[in-house]
Order: C-alpha cells, then structure tokens, then sequence
C-alpha cells in the first residue's frame, strides 16, 4: 500500500516468519521498530513511529504476551526535531509572538534548537507516565530509537537489567536499533531512567520509574 489519504483506512496484514521471531541467544521476546516511509523525515518527525513485539512461537499467551514476563515497557528514546514535522506552521500560529511575519526559514537559530524535543516516548523532563513494577517480578524492556540526532544511553537508577547475559545499568542504542533487556528489581523507591548523553539528559530525555515493595 502506497500513502493512506486523510478520512481513508487500508488493513495491513503482517507476516511473522520465524526469523522474525527471537533468536537462539535472544529472550522470549524481542522489539522491532516500524514507521512511516512515505515522507520518512516528516512523518516519523510528527509522531508516525511505533514498536511490534514478536514472541517465541509457544511462549505466548494468548493475548501475545511473553509467558516468563510479568511486566512490560516500550521505551522510545528519540530526539524529536520539531524543525521537520508536518506541524511546524500550526505551531508557529499558535506560538510566535508574529506569525504573520514567521517564516520557517526566517527560523532564529535558537529556535531551531529549542525545536529538538528530547524526548522518551514523547514526553520529556519525567513527564511521562510513572512505569510501575514491584520488587522481584520479572520485568522486560523494550528500547528502541530512530533518528537523524538519535545515539542514546538508557540508563538505570537503582536497579539493573540483563542484556544478553551481561548484567548492566546503562545500554547502548544507535539509529533504528531496538534492544530487549530484562529486569528482576529488588530496590523499592522511584527513580530515574534516563539517557546519558549529557545534552540529551539536560534537554529533558529523563523519565521516573516506581519499584513497591
């Protein structure tokens, strides 16, 4: 299928061979990454990029989800650039002080920066939703990141993850990468999860997670 025009719909059926499926050295369930390529640029810019998550044929339950996991989260770790969205000119009506006079190439450059949104899912500066998780379950992540801006460092307070085997607090994820990573946590409290990269981290792309007792 080609572009889908407003007020249309189209029903992909996707197919799962087994290589799309886990590996041999992966765990139960692994993440892909799928997005809009009809204008790759402004599309995944404006928000038209999600994640599919296959589970190894007979470890499914029946709504899909991983028989050995108790807890699930899909984290995007992504730089938005605002610069590149299809809603540049809504926003420059909505919040420039002349929008009659802006143009987006009359654009000040530190506008421009100030349009690189880092973000996690979309939400910045621990405005996302509290991931919520209790002390000993069996808890999967899935991280994933596209981008022209986008090498990240998700990174862990508190407790740890298995990555392949390899115990860590922090991962890294390059462009249109996605990793898998398990948690067991056994340190109750709230706290951050966030990329790394100093500017990307001072930018916003800082959210919280909650361990109860």
């Amino acid at each position: 299928c080609g572009q889908v025009e407003p007020g249309h719909t189209f029903t992909y059926t996707w197919e799962v061979p087994e290589r799309a499926g886990p590996g041999p050295n992966d765990p139960s369930s692994i993440v892909w990454l799928y997005h809009s390529h009809t204008n790759e640029l402004k599309d995944v810019n404006s928000g038209l990029i999600g994640a599919i998550i296959v589970t190894r044929r007979g470890m499914a339950l029946p709504d899909g989800r991983p028989k050995d996991v108790d807890k699930e989260f899909v984290t995007l770790f992504m730089t938005f650039n605002e610069n590149h969205s299809w809603f540049l000119d809504e926003n420059i009506r909505k919040y420039t002080d002349y929008p009659a006079g802006t143009t987006k190439a009359g654009l000040s450059k530190a506008t421009k920066l100030a349009n690189l949104r880092y973000s996690i899912n979309g939400m910045q500066y621990a405005n996302l939703p509290m991931m919520t998780m209790k002390k000993g379950q069996r808890v999967r992540w899935y991280l994933v990141t596209i981008g022209e801006l986008d090498l990240h460092t998700p990174h862990w307070h508190g407790n740890d993850v298995l990555d392949h085997g390899s115990r860590t607090d922090v991962v890294s994820i390059e462009p249109a990468q996605a990793k898998t990573v398990d948690m067991v946590p056994d340190d109750p409290g709230i706290w951050l999860f966030h990329c790394h990269v100093s500017d990307h981290m001072e930018g916003g792309m800082v959210a919280r997670y909650q361990v109860l007792p």
